[in-house]
């Protein structure tokens, strides 16, 4: 994103973060994409009224993964799996 969204600025910590775990693997480098959009999603939570995840390849469960954050997520697919 850092280089292909207009605007948007990606820290160097963050940038720092993804190329250490893109080293390791590519599925340490998507458990860290995921860690970074929680805590980013649990910072502002109080501050927005929504947020926009792009599932990667159309892989909606990664993109699911960010929300578990978020306690209102949770009650809402527990209540989900009831049904």
């Amino acid at each position: 994103m850092h280089n292909e969204v207009p605007g948007v600025v990606i820290t160097q910590e963050i940038l720092r973060r993804m190329r250490m775990a893109s080293d390791k693997s590519k599925e340490e480098a998507r458990e860290e994409g995921i860690r970074i959009a929680r805590e980013s999603l649990t910072e502002v939570q109080d501050l927005i009224n929504g947020v926009q995840v792009s599932a990667p390849f159309g892989n909606v469960k990664y993109a699911l993964q960010v929300f578990d954050v978020l306690e209102q997520f949770k009650i809402k697919k527990d209540a989900a799996s009831i049904v």
